[in-house]
């Protein structure tokens, strides 16, 4: 299998001495569905842009094995005031036929739409058709399913597994959603500044790490009985 991405003994520190990611040794390989998980502060965003190489390492080195790497960023940090429809977006940043991506992912008939009305389902389907328009080897995603509601979720990452098997790339894919993420991905990272566990999802999910990490997080949704059932 093809790697596509070697790190080893990862550090990053922010000033004045904050250590964020602290001696990962990870790799991604082709084809890969990878979900990343952890607690707020965990260092998953830092992570992924270190391996868009949009961070610099404090230590250890990050070797990439092709530059068409595609960085999605959280909804939060993308500046959507500025007026840009998703037609003016393609002609800048896309590769023809953009129309055919765009119905891929749901989003054609919003082509005139402006980038700023869209809502956070919306965007990340309009940056993931525009990834594919730039075929990509690796799709890196931070939150994609950040405020998308539980039917748009499952939709969502039937969508993920299709675009990785038709186009054949691979994809990090950041997340709180443990449950669903451990259902679909090939391999998962749990991240807490370090990696506590790593490997297939059936692996890290029975681990000592991942349990002590997130028992706390895995309560089962109870049903209120506050009303009659007919």
């Amino acid at each position: 299998m093809k790697k596509l991405v070697e790190i080893k003994n990862l550090s990053v520190k922010f000033p004045p001495d904050k250590l964020v990611l602290d001696n990962l040794s990870l790799s991604i390989n082709e084809g890969e569905l990878i979900s990343l998980i952890g607690l707020n502060g965990s260092g998953k965003t830092t992570l992924v842009k270190a391996i868009a190489g949009l961070i610099k390492p404090s230590k250890g080195e990050i070797k990439r094995f092709t530059d068409k790497i595609f960085y999605i960023p959280q909804k939060s940090d993308l500046d959507t005031s500025f007026p840009i429809t998703i037609r003016e977006l393609f002609a800048l940043f896309g590769r023809k036929p953009y129309e055919e991506y765009l119905k891929q992912v749901g989003m054609l008939s919003f082509l005139d739409r402006q980038v700023g009305k869209l809502s956070g389902g919306e965007l990340q389907r309009v940056f993931i058709a525009l990834a594919l328009s730039n075929k990509p080897d690796l799709l890196l995603m931070d939150e994609p399913i950040s405020g998308i509601d539980v039917v748009a979720e499952k939709s969502f990452y039937e969508m993920i597994e299709r675009i990785r098997k038709d186009y054949e790339m691979s994809i990090v894919l950041v997340s709180h959603d443990i449950h669903v993420v451990i259902a679909h991905a090939d391999k998962v990272w749990c991240l807490a500044g370090h990696i506590c566990c790593q490997g297939p999802p059936a692996e890290v999910a029975s681990s000592k790490e991942f349990l002590e990490l997130f028992m706390p997080h895995l309560q089962p949704y109870k049903h209120k009985h506050d009303h009659v059932h007919k």
